[in-house]
């Protein structure tokens, strides 16, 4: 039992990256993409075409790679949401 929580211990101090599956497809994706793409803002169902996900699966992992989410508002009243990649 002592050998257990010990290497848990060691598990839990041990600092080590944490690479997602999704963060990867979405990393190999933007790769991909012609340099003049790249820097524009993306709207959440060009991610869910090109990744084949639901939104809430991609968006922790624009957050974390530093992409914003923006409104774009009218005067009608609808906004339309759109991502921006980190400068």
């Amino acid at each position: 039992m002592s050998a257990y929580i010990k290497r848990l211990e060691n598990l839990a101090t041990t600092d080590f990256p944490v690479r997602s599956p999704m963060r990867q497809q979405f990393l190999d994706w933007y790769g991909a993409l012609p340099e003049i793409a790249r820097q524009r803002p993306f709207s959440m169902i060009e991610f869910e075409r090109a990744l084949a996900t639901q939104g809430r699966y991609i968006s922790p992992v624009l957050l974390a790679l530093g992409w914003k989410r923006k409104r774009r508002w009218s005067s009608q009243g609808q906004y339309h949401r759109y991502w921006v990649p980190p400068q």
